[in-house]
């Protein structure tokens, strides 16, 4: 099965027509996913992601979720999860966030890297479940939106897949497959013992758990519509008061 390859760290990947993760690694970009206004500075570490080195020690933040996560418009210190590492003492903010990506990619990040990186707590930011991750014919994972882009738009193949696609998706699939997503990373990460929260802001659900924790962060109603340095801010004060009471830190 040509597709596992993308579940391990050695050949773990964001998508495989466009955008390689492998060419963000160790760079310094103006700019990222919808953010072409140059006013933002994106340094990504030896994996291609933003944050602190997965090398560094300390106490490890894993933060996973789509751009909300990564921090689309707004500087490298200027996202909730470096906000939030900088409110825990020797932290370390490992943020496997990456715009326009899905629950599947959340829940496959997890399960790749939570091994290798061995984190002191998980911090879930669900995105939108109406989108997903693809497996073409020959293997390769794209990120499927309603709205297509990359493969889905610009290769002949990948229209007809998104017309496919889009033609059997409903709210209702979407929901399971983002429930199906849950209960996958909440009994990975329980067996493993490692402490976790999940945001669901951007779900679209009242399901609830003990994980559960929104921290009014802003259900911004546009797609491309991302939280400002002073909701990040807020919510990075709210998830820490959180933290610390749920796990007596």
């Amino acid at each position: 099965m040509k597709g596992l390859k993308f579940w391990k760290p050695l050949n773990f990947d964001v998508t495989s027509f466009r955008w390689k993760l492998k060419e963000r690694v160790g760079r310094r970009f103006q700019g990222s996913g919808s953010d072409n206004s140059s006013k933002n500075t994106y340094t990504y570490n030896e994996l291609g992601f933003r944050g602190n080195s997965f090398l560094k020690n300390g106490f490890k933040i894993m933060s996973v979720g789509c751009s909300h996560t990564e921090g689309i418009g707004v500087n490298d210190d200027e996202t909730w999860p470096h906000i939030l590492s900088n409110l825990v003492p020797n932290s370390v903010d490992l943020n496997f966030g990456h715009s326009g990506r899905s629950n599947d990619y959340i829940a496959r990040s997890i399960i790749t890297w939570v091994d290798e990186m061995k984190p002191s707590i998980v911090l879930v930011m669900y995105t939108y479940p109406h989108r997903r991750e693809y497996y073409r014919d020959n293997g390769d994972v794209e990120p499927y939106h309603p709205s297509p882009w990359g493969y889905f738009e610009e290769e002949r193949e990948g229209r007809i897949d998104w017309a496919n696609m889009t033609s059997m998706a409903n709210e209702h699939e979407d929901i399971i497959n983002w429930y199906k997503n849950h209960l996958l990373i909440t009994n990975f990460l329980k067996s493993r013992e490692i402490p976790f929260i999940w945001n669901g802001t951007f779900v679209g659900t009242d399901y609830t758990d003990e994980n559960r924790f929104d921290g009014n962060y802003p259900n911004l109603p546009d797609e491309h519509k991302h939280a400002t340095f002073l909701q990040n801010e807020a919510y990075a004060k709210n998830l820490y008061n959180y933290i610390k009471e749920k796990f007596e830190m």
